[in-house]
């Protein structure tokens, strides 16, 4: 622990990969070579940043943690207070940025590779701060190998906001109503004052997560997502592949149809799983990760050859 910074860190202790799990005879894994056992070979165990959801639990996103630890992966698990993406999230989530990946100094992991796993909005607001925090002249100097987007990124909305908090509100309805209405009215303001301040200053709003639209980094990003998620909505996330990929960032994507918001995993595991294996797999090979087609570009190509056959 470190000041009042709430994190959890986890060392794997893998199997060596003879022992690893073996596919049946005359199927081939794909993946199976993916396994860092105690730095083998000279190379570096990666470091996965887990960044939670709004209220999210640590024993929430330990079982996230599992599927980097068994491939031998470290984590570090994080998930900010609610009140700071709604509540001066500059000032509050810079400091938190910065001591995240001072972590990597103190514990002399700076020289392996990163990736960054975020979770929701809240996850995402965050790995916006950490990508600021990067730039400064005191970090550390590290190489992050990728990212992957569950649940998110979307812009940040009144009524998501609001149906966020009532979900993560304890209490009877009541409580959770009043909660969300009072987020609402202080975010309409907040808003009122933002545009104010616009019109004034003539400097545009930062307005983390959508912010990373303009990133400029090009690791390769893998997005998780639903058509049924009813906080963040499928088209935004790839509204956001698509821009990104035209910046020439590696994209992939796996859009399940009926999982809820973060809740991919707990519905579809096995292929939970293969998709990050495969996209750590990717991250670490000598061709790395080709982008994908994207589903609106998909449904276009579709259409074309359709009207062409006709």
């Amino acid at each position: 622990m470190e000041d009042d910074l709430e994190y959890f860190i986890t060392f794997p202790t893998p199997m060596p990969k003879e022992t690893q799990r073996r596919p049946p005879s005359g199927e081939e894994d794909e993946d199976e070579d993916f396994v860092f056992v105690n730095g083998a070979n000279g190379d570096k165990e990666p470091v996965v940043f887990l960044l939670g959801w709004l209220g999210a639990q640590d024993r929430h996103l330990a079982k996230y943690c599992t599927i980097y630890n068994q491939r031998g992966c470290i984590t570090i698990r994080y998930t900010s207070p609610s009140s700071y993406v709604f509540i001066r999230p500059t000032v509050k989530l810079m400091p938190i940025a910065r001591k995240l990946l001072s972590l990597l100094r103190d514990m002399s992991l700076d020289d392996h590779p990163v990736f960054f796993h975020m979770f929701s909005n809240n996850g995402s607001v965050l790995y916006y701060y950490l990508t600021q925090a990067m730039t400064e002249s005191t970090a550390p100097k590290i190489t992050v190998k990728g990212c992957i987007f569950d649940s998110t990124p979307a812009p940040r909305r009144l009524f998501s906001a609001a149906r966020a908090v009532y979900e993560v509100t304890p209490g009877s309805v009541w409580m959770k109503l009043c909660v969300s209405l009072g987020m609402m009215l202080y975010l309409i303001g907040w808003k009122v004052l933002s545009i104010s301040w616009t019109i004034i200053s003539g400097k545009l709003p930062i307005n983390p997560p959508w912010s990373l639209l303009e990133d400029p980094a090009r690791c390769p990003q893998l997005f998780l997502y639903s058509r049924a998620d009813k906080l963040i909505s499928f088209q935004d996330v790839e509204l956001f592949m698509g821009e990104r990929q035209r910046l020439g960032v590696p994209v992939l994507g796996k859009c399940w149809q009926d999982s809820a918001h973060v809740q991919h995993y707990r519905l579809y595991p096995e292929e939970y799983r293969e998709m990050v294996y495969s996209f750590l797999s990717q991250c670490f090979s000598p061709g790395g990760v080709t982008s994908q087609p994207l589903p609106a570009a998909a449904d276009n190509a579709e259409g074309e050859s359709k009207t062409k056959s006709d």
